[in-house]
């Protein structure tokens, strides 16, 4: 938006959600946060995130895809991360974890099975958009002000 500099808005928005507890309890990790960039062109001003965000919201629901994202190759990385695995041998911990992403990919994951939205973003980013439209409203008086 030209005249008006929204990054210290946009940085708060990251700000605050990178500080916001997911559905584990945890916060949301490095790694997604790194994803989210501020952009700046003459058209918009805005921040770019993964397209998938509303997961954390909402959870994982059933695939509609039935061919192999590779998901469980994911899951059994963390479960090895986390000590999660009953089986001893390599077949067997990747047996367990193609069962959990059958499973994920058939039903959803427990997030979404137990309907619980946790509030990531979503008031976050009403609360910036309440922000920006006050400073535009501001630069708009200003502006109408020097006309006068």
């Amino acid at each position: 938006m030209t005249g008006i500099d929204l990054k210290p808005e946009l940085q708060w928005m990251i700000d605050q959600i990178s500080q916001r507890n997911t559905y584990s309890g945890n916060k949301i990790s490095e790694s997604i946060m790194k994803m989210f960039a501020i952009e700046i062109t003459e058209l918009h001003d805005g921040i770019l995130v993964p397209y998938w965000l509303g997961v954390l919201e909402k959870g994982r629901g059933p695939r509609k895809s039935t061919t192999d994202s590779g998901l469980w190759k994911k899951i059994y990385a963390w479960m090895e991360k986390h000590n999660m695995f009953r089986s001893a041998t390599n077949e067997g911990k990747v047996r367990e974890a193609k069962f959990i992403t059958w499973h994920i990919n058939k039903y959803g994951n427990q997030q979404f099975r137990s309907r619980v939205f946790v509030d990531i973003f979503t008031s976050v980013r009403n609360q910036a958009i309440e922000m920006i439209n006050k400073k535009a409203s501001d630069y708009i008086n200003k502006i109408t002000m020097e006309v006068i």
